[in-house]
């Protein structure tokens, strides 16, 4: 590993950290194999992926989408102010959060005739 560390660019370098740290908090892994895993994980992305620029998206949607699963599957018709204040939102903010939810729900369990039909 020091090898890789004296070669290695510092983005890899901090690649390596982070994804070491998950393995050994979120794994059995114990901090050594840890960092040889995530020494593979930083040296086969920058075989595939070196030299190109590459975009992180911050997934702020996904963390979006499921703090508006949360607000939903807590709400019991009457506690959009509980919500409001728990998640840090406006009230106006809750009420758009069910109605989006509720209407994804829906979309989600109607089946769609066009796709239906032309299956039989």
């Amino acid at each position: 590993m020091s090898d890789f560390r004296s070669k290695s660019p510092e983005l890899l370098l901090d690649l390596t950290q982070h994804v070491a740290h998950a393995l050994a908090e979120l794994t059995a892994l114990d901090a050594s194999h840890a960092e040889q895993v995530a020494s593979a994980v930083a040296e086969r992305m920058a075989a595939h992926w070196g030299g190109q620029n590459i975009y992180f998206p911050m997934g702020l949607s996904i963390r979006l989408s499921r703090r508006d699963r949360q607000v939903y599957d807590k709400f019991n018709g009457h506690n959009q102010s509980e919500l409001a204040r728990e998640f840090g939102v406006s009230l106006q903010w809750v009420y758009k959060i069910i109605k989006a939810v509720r209407k994804e729900e829906i979309a989600r369990r109607q089946v769609d005739l066009f796709t239906a039909s032309s299956n039989r």
